[in-house]
């Protein structure tokens, strides 16, 4: 009787044992996976921040052409970001938002 006890016992253990290695290495791969989504839409990040980019770059040409054309929206690029761009005529900011799948990325110039 006292045989099938320990035996019990080391059963139980090992089961515990193995539940806690089990949370922990779920707890482990939910992290990475999530960290790897997150570096996988860096590169989408910065995609948007260019468009945004490009959104001021139009606006200041166009302010030193005099034409005065500075608000867009949805402007596309040949990458499929888009950008709109909001200017007041006379002042600054200039505000430009690019947009790439799903992320955006705002540009204030002052």
């Amino acid at each position: 009787m006292l045989k099938l006890q320990k035996g019990s016992i080391s059963i139980y253990i090992s089961v515990m044992l193995l539940s806690i290695l089990l949370v922990i290495s779920s707890g482990i791969a939910t992290l990475m996976l999530n960290q790897i989504k997150m570096s996988s839409q860096i590169g989408n990040s910065v995609i948007s921040y260019y468009a945004a980019e490009a959104g001021i770059e139009r606006c200041l040409y166009n302010m030193r052409k005099d034409t005065g054309i500075c608000n867009y929206t949805n402007e596309p690029l040949d990458n499929n970001a888009t950008y709109d761009t909001t200017w007041n005529a006379g002042g600054y900011p200039i505000n430009s938002t690019g947009h790439y799948i799903n992320t955006s990325r705002e540009i204030e110039v002052k």
